[in-house]
């Protein structure tokens, strides 16, 4: 977050309702996926169990798929069971989505980005990317550095997820999707990766298993690691999206399919896009230090924007606690380390793990900081603004419904708010992306509850973003 110690700059100007993603790095003649700036360290606070299997299926033979220069690595055979996959989902819907055949790359090649391969007249030498190269209908991927890197820092579905991504451009090929701008073309490739992966969960895959809480939060991440480095404008050309503005593209093609992603538009685009377009970024990576102090002007605001749009507001008590133990509360079950008393009106939390959480562990590069901690808090007030109106505060709605309202909180704070100005700093919102991927804690309800998938939570802090608190309450309606 930014104040007065530091930039006063301002995210960039809300467009009015919309929610959407971008995706890669141009390379080779065609659209790709670049190693992104982003650490894929999260801070979880509650992490759930998996619940159920992902990754490659056991006992499956391989796929009869041609590839140039096929090195027969690990990388290598993952890319073909995910190629095979896709063509499979891509055969079966083309026809009833699309009234057309469904038709397969010319060709696929492997190289390692450390020697001194070439593809379409272009060399790959130090191309650390996959992509689809348009001119000469390839899908080419890095099995020497992409692939090793993402599998390490995600998981084995990271890379099944880039290649998702990298046929959704194949797919515009097919539909003639128009060229209108690289982050239109982005947008759709990873909602085309989000509609795949849907099909996978509903157990139509031959190669992959995916779960709608772990395995979705590789897959999402995968999106969001390769989002636009802090600081590049929207209206770049070769702008793709921040990571925040992917979350929600790829969670889009999940829950509405690939016919859905070939109806993005230009204008669609531009009406959901958060992507700040700094030029002078703040100091310290935009991140404060947590303390009871900066604490208390932060909650300040929630309490003036609760205030001035809850009718009946009653600004909760704010109390700290040590231990791993939370105050008792008459009714509920508190959880650490942020908790809401609707007994007592109290919002507590535990200074030691916030300052864990909202600590930034690699300046830009990291994922979380400052506001990921505040988020955390954020829901809690969330949750008070609703025990307001006599609205339940226990169920997965409520936890959504908090979760919404504080994304309401979050984008009001793009101009200077309060006593102090405090204000959006340009990498916030992608850190309250990342603490919704990393921990389910945002969205649960006043005991800590929730059963909601991560495309749920997702979707709830953006919808948030982009819309008021009033249609945070009708759509998260009990």
């Amino acid at each position: 977050m930014s104040g007065r110690a530091g930039s006063k700059r301002l995210m960039a100007a809300f467009a009015a309702a919309g929610l959407l993603l971008a995706g890669c790095s141009s390379a080779v003649a065609g659209t790709a996926v670049k190693v992104g700036a982003a650490s894929t360290t999260t801070t979880t606070t509650q992490q759930p169990p998996a619940d159920g299997p992902n990754g490659l299926k056991a006992g499956v033979a391989d796929p009869d798929i041609t590839v140039t220069d096929d090195a027969k690595t690990e990388y290598d055979d993952l890319a073909k069971k995910t190629v095979a996959d896709l063509y499979a989902y891509y055969t079966g819907i083309f026809p009833g989505d699309f009234d057309q055949q469904f038709t397969p790359a010319k060709e696929l090649i492997s190289y390692d980005s450390n020697g001194s391969s070439s593809a379409c007249g272009v060399s790959l030498k130090g191309r650390v990317n996959a992509s689809y190269v348009g001119n000469c209908d390839t899908i080419i991927w890095d099995r020497g550095v992409l692939m090793p890197k993402m599998t390490k820092e995600i998981g084995e579905l990271a890379v099944p997820t880039v290649l998702a991504h990298e046929m959704g451009h194949l797919v515009q090929a097919r539909l003639g999707a128009p060229r209108t701008s690289v982050l239109l073309l982005e947008q759709q490739a990873d909602c085309y990766a989000g509609a795949y992966w849907r099909w996978v969960h509903d157990g139509n895959s031959k190669y992959f298993d995916l779960s709608a809480t772990a395995g979705l939060r590789q897959a999402i991440a995968s999106i969001m690691w390769v989002g636009d480095p802090v600081g590049l404008s929207s209206d770049n050309d070769g702008a793709h999206g921040s990571a925040f503005d992917r979350s929600f593209a790829i969670s889009l093609g999940y829950t509405n399919g690939a016919k859905r992603c070939n109806e993005i538009t230009e204008s669609e685009v531009q009406a959901r896009i958060k992507q700040a377009g700094f030029t002078v970024l703040p100091k310290d990576f935009g991140n404060v230090a947590i303390s009871a102090e900066f604490i208390t002007k932060v909650t300040a605001t929630m309490d003036e924007y609760f205030t001035a749009t809850i009718p009946g507001y009653q600004k909760p008590t704010l109390a700290s606690y040590e231990g791993q133990t939370p105050p008792p509360c008459e009714g509920t079950t508190p959880q650490f380390p942020v908790d809401y008393c609707p007994a007592t009106n109290t919002v507590s939390y535990n200074l030691a793990e916030l300052e864990r959480i909202g600590t930034p562990t690699a300046g830009w590069a990291s994922t979380n900081g400052d506001f990921s901690a505040m988020l955390l808090l954020a829901s809690r007030y969330g949750l008070a603004a609703q025990a307001v109106n006599g609205a339940p505060v226990s169920g997965d709605q409520a936890g959504l419904r908090a979760l919404c309202y504080a994304g309401t909180w979050a984008n009001w704070l793009r101009k200077p708010q309060g006593a102090d100005k405090l204000s959006l700093s340009p990498n916030d919102l992608n850190k309250a992306a990342y603490e919704v991927m990393s921990s389910p804690l945002p969205a649960t309800d006043v005991n800590g509850n929730t059963s909601t998938t991560v495309i749920d939570q997702v979707q709830a802090l953006q919808i948030g973003v982009n819309y008021t608190i009033k249609q945070c309450y009708d759509f998260y309606s009990s």
